[in-house]
């Protein structure tokens, strides 16, 4: 019995042995910031430690190897770790590891003495004493963001660097967020850091965090992706983690909370124009609305104050300016204000009488009069281009267009959509746009000088709450989860450089309504400009949800990835809306155009284009509206692209808009049925239409038809 229990007793242990062995491996940075990071008592929290603890209760146990930066780097080329999370940079060994597209992003940061000044987006680092870590990635991401211009020193280690901001040899020391929150933390090792502050976030700067895996492990990867998201859907483990590391590491102060109990109001700056679409505008009901309007209300209940808006010709006795000009990145007027990040790409376009041609909407404007609005962005634009004496003002859009008309002006400037929807309105149909402006026009929020921690939280959540963070816009189209770029984590690390986001964490349940009313903002940015599309143009309502429809239905069958599909499926709708710019005359003309209005009718996908292309919707948005004409074979518009030199987007709109085109009576033609479409398409295969889009069309064209006959 004996000779039997041993041996079986030996195989046993060798096996769990073996077994012990083969864990899969988990590496990550020790010490990582709010990623990973250990108590006072030695208990290991963060992000990565959270998402470790998950793994393990669903898919068993893992071996945790905690290491230092370079060891990291060098076992991870070594082909050591089975999971590695927070590869700092880039993905490490491509060869051999599998990582997750989406990275965790965090802002790099300027570390100055707590005297220094605030330092706001209009702030350069030329002429400045800086300071880096020899080796450190972020400074080749600041020379290149500054040609190499400026003048800079190079320290061994974090110590030496901190030393030299604290004697005075550098004024600022630039290096990314978590090595920042990191050294802030630590009292022992960095002396005199509680003399320091994290001043400016600054995204260009940003830093990149990798999860990845050996190729056997994708699986697992993958796995982690879908944990983060469910963490984030499910509770703000990321946020609590975050306040807990600042609290454990950080000493705070009541300045924010002192702040917000004694400036209970913020006033708000509005010029006294009658249109500022789509950032401030009256609707039918004479309610406020916009993109300020919402960006405010929702820092109104973070932070617990009232937001007034004052509308007026003066901007003396507000608080706050977000009509802060940049001109080809000049500040324009901007001497008594702190300046956010731009928020907004504005685009001025010019329109004249459709007997008076074409005029550039950039060469020798200073010989004709320009029709504007009063304290309208476009009256301050031509006035920093020194031209008060072209422009002609009046108090409304109408009265400004009807100038044009009856020549006391040559050219009236403004918003494409309003100026549009007053044509329309008014029935005014011999006004003509000729294009827009090319200079580059920006708009920043400003904060007066003397409000600096106002300045700072509006900057917080300047930086990730707008139009021009197209990352974020594809995020919530494809619910893709980007933990460290979220909103939310910008204001509290933002509030950590003033040292007091200690009164913040009771709102921290209402920051999830921003996600909701973004979302709205966004999808409310698509649905507008559809509605604008058909005003202007025959097709209804129901050709543009037909479109996204056929789009997606093509996409899916050519086994394109899921975020492509709800891009497409969105943004199709939109590839007519430059026509919102082109003269009724041509759109409803009963008959064949001439080949000069055909000319003129090319002009909307570039129009289309001008107007959409700084809204942060992305590149598939965008090269739907602009290259859903080009063909095949290389005769189409704007610019006759031909074969996959033509995005696949546009291609597969280009299919879908002409099958729906053909279906459809038209003012020049009559409806064709499902079966002389189909025939239709098939003879441009190789021609107008990319052949493997046919293929598949052939094979699926009864859903196509289905969609039509669902969505008369």
């Amino acid at each position: 019995m004996f000779r039997l229990i041993c041996p079986l007793f030996l195989f046993m242990f060798f096996y769990l042995s073996a077994q012990e062995g083969e864990r899969i491996s988990i590496y990550l940075d020790k010490e990582r910031g709010f990623f990973n990071y250990t108590t006072e008592s030695r208990e290991p929290r963060g992000v990565f430690p959270k998402l470790i603890k998950r793994l393990m209760e669903e898919d068993g146990d893992f071996e945790t190897v905690e290491v230092s930066k370079k060891e990291l780097r060098r076992a991870i080329d070594e082909g050591i770790p089975d999971i590695v999370l927070g590869v700092e940079d880039f993905k490490r060994n491509p060869g051999e590891y599998y990582y997750l597209d989406k990275p965790l992003e965090l802002d790099g940061v300027m570390i100055t003495r707590k005297d220094f000044p605030n330092i706001d987006s209009d702030f350069t680092l030329l002429n400045r004493k800086v300071v880096f870590v020899e080796g450190d990635k972020i400074l080749s991401k600041t020379l290149n963001k500054y040609r190499g211009e400026i003048d800079y020193a190079s320290k061994a280690t974090a110590e030496e660097a901190i030393a030299s901001i604290l004697t005075g040899e550098a004024d600022i020391y630039v290096e990314d967020l978590q090595d920042a929150l990191k050294y802030l933390g630590d009292r022992k090792t960095f002396k005199g850091i509680e003399k320091l502050k994290l001043n400016y976030l600054s995204e260009p700067l940003k830093t990149k965090y990798y999860i990845g895996g050996k190729k056997e492990y994708k699986d697992i990867v993958d796995k982690i992706a879908l944990l983060m998201e469910e963490m984030e859907v499910g509770e703000p483990f990321f946020f609590k983690e975050l306040i807990e590391y600042t609290e454990d590491k950080i000493d705070f102060h009541r300045d924010i909370e002192n702040y917000l109990q004694s400036n209970k109001e913020i006033k708000i700056f509005i010029p006294r124009e009658p249109n500022l679409y789509p950032m401030y505008y009256r609707d039918p009901s004479g309610r406020k609305s916009g993109f300020l309007v919402d960006y405010f209300s929702e820092i109104s209940k973070v932070l617990g104050v009232n937001i007034t808006f004052q509308e007026s010709n003066s901007y003396q006795r507000s608080h706050i300016n977000p009509f802060i000009l940049s001109i080809n990145d000049v500040e324009v007027e901007s001497e008594n204000y702190l300046t956010t990040d731009p928020y907004y790409n504005y685009s001025i376009f010019l329109f004249n009488r459709i007997e008076d041609g074409y005029i550039s909407c950039n060469k020798e404007l200073e010989n004709y009069r320009i029709a504007v609005t009063k304290n309208s962005i476009e009256e301050k634009y031509f006035s920093y281009k020194g031209m008060e004496d072209r422009i002609v003002s009046f108090p409304s859009y109408l009265d400004g267009i009807e100038a044009v008309y009856r020549g006391e002006a040559d050219l009236f400037a403004g918003n494409i959509k309003h100026t549009n929807d007053t044509l329309r309105v008014n029935k005014v149909s011999d006004i003509k746009v000729m294009g827009d402006i090319d200079d580059r026009i920006r708009l920043k929020i400003g904060v007066l000088r003397d409000r600096e921690l106002l300045y700072f939280i509006i900057n917080s959540f300047d930086k990730s709450f707008s139009y021009l963070i197209p990352e974020k816009t594809r995020e919530i189209l494809e619910k893709r989860i980007e933990i460290t770029r979220d909103y939310k984590v910008s204001i509290l690390i933002a509030l950590l450089s003033i040292a007091g986001f200690y009164g913040l964490w009771r709102h921290l349940r209402k920051l999830n309504n921003i996600h909701i009313k973004l979302k709205k903002i966004t999808f409310g940015l698509v649905e507008t400009l559809e509605s604008a599309n058909t005003y202007n143009d025959e097709d209804t309502g129901d050709h543009v949800k037909r479109i996204n429809s056929y789009s997606t239905l093509l996409a899916e069958n050519l086994k394109m990835g899921k975020a492509f599909i709800d891009e497409i499926g969105t943004y199709a709708s939109l590839h007519d809306i430059g026509k919102i710019g082109i003269s009724d005359l041509i759109l409803k003309k009963p008959g064949v155009l001439t080949h000069e209005e055909f000319e003129e009718m090319k002009k909307h996908s570039e129009i289309g284009y001008r107007m959409i292309r700084n809204l942060g919707v992305g590149s598939i948005a965008t090269n739907i509206i602009r290259y859903h004409h080009e063909k095949w074979d290389g005769s189409g518009y704007p610019e006759k692209l031909s074969g996959e030199d033509i995005p696949i987007e546009a291609r597969i709109v280009a299919l879908a808009d002409v099958y729906d085109a053909l279906r459809q009576e038209r003012v020049y033609k009559e409806a064709f049925d499902h079966e002389k479409a189909v025939d239709i398409i098939s003879s441009l295969s190789g021609k107008h239409f990319d052949p493997r889009l046919v293929e598949i069309f052939l094979r699926i064209h009864l859903e196509f038809k289905a969609i039509f006959e669902k969505n008369l």
